[in-house]
């Protein structure tokens, strides 16, 4: 059984960074291990809302173009299959869009918007991966990440985790990037009103 990606996203108190990359929490990580920190630049793409409407996520992260379809899940709690694998993306956008053409020529999809994100990356308690986000128009979010097979018991594990450490984890709703850009930026012109309360990256 392929892998799944297993996400839940949280809103991270800024003034509570310095004591969670100290692990000077209470309860303190059993380990924390910073990954590092990695700038990109994403670009989301779609057609009148065809893909998203769908749970289908189409963007190109620096040259590297990826995609990910919902298996299940909400906003906040998701299940994704993931791949970046031009001919299974393309595949993927030709069952809803058939004129869709190659990588090399954008999929003919239009360009929904583009920002930067700086990410800091950490591993916790030897198997959780943590991820905090946060971009160049001011918007800041986290995730805690896992892959599996089993959807359930991995969002189980999760949602202990991060109970456990709630003294950094906010409880608050979090908002996604997308959901912040279109706010603070507006809808493209050529495109009609999108919930993107739903999106995932």
């Amino acid at each position: 059984m392929a892998l799944l990606e297993v996400e839940q996203k949280f809103v991270f108190c800024l003034s509570r960074l310095s004591k969670f990359r100290a692990n000077q929490g209470t309860p303190p990580f059993r380990q924390l291990k910073f990954l590092g920190v990695r700038c990109f630049e994403d670009v989301y793409y779609d057609y009148f809302n065809t893909l998203s409407s769908k749970g289908i996520w189409i963007r190109k992260r620096d040259y590297e173009w990826q995609a990910k379809q919902s298996i299940q899940g909400t906003f906040t709690r998701s299940t994704f299959a993931e791949t970046n694998d031009p001919k299974e993306i393309r595949d993927l956008i030709i069952k809803h869009l058939p004129q869709s053409a190659e990588a090399e020529d954008g999929f003919r999809l239009p360009e929904l918007c583009r920002f930067k994100t700086s990410r800091e990356n950490y591993l916790a308690d030897g198997k959780f991966n943590i991820a905090l986000d946060k971009t160049n128009f001011g918007h800041a979010v986290g995730e805690v990440e896992l892959m599996a097979e089993d959807a359930p018991r991995a969002h189980k594990e999760i949602e202990d985790f991060m109970e456990h450490y709630s003294w950094f984890f906010g409880r608050e709703p979090p908002k996604g990037k997308l959901t912040a850009y279109f706010e603070k930026y507006g809808m493209p012109s050529a495109l009609p009103a999108i919930d993107y309360s739903i999106t995932v990256w």
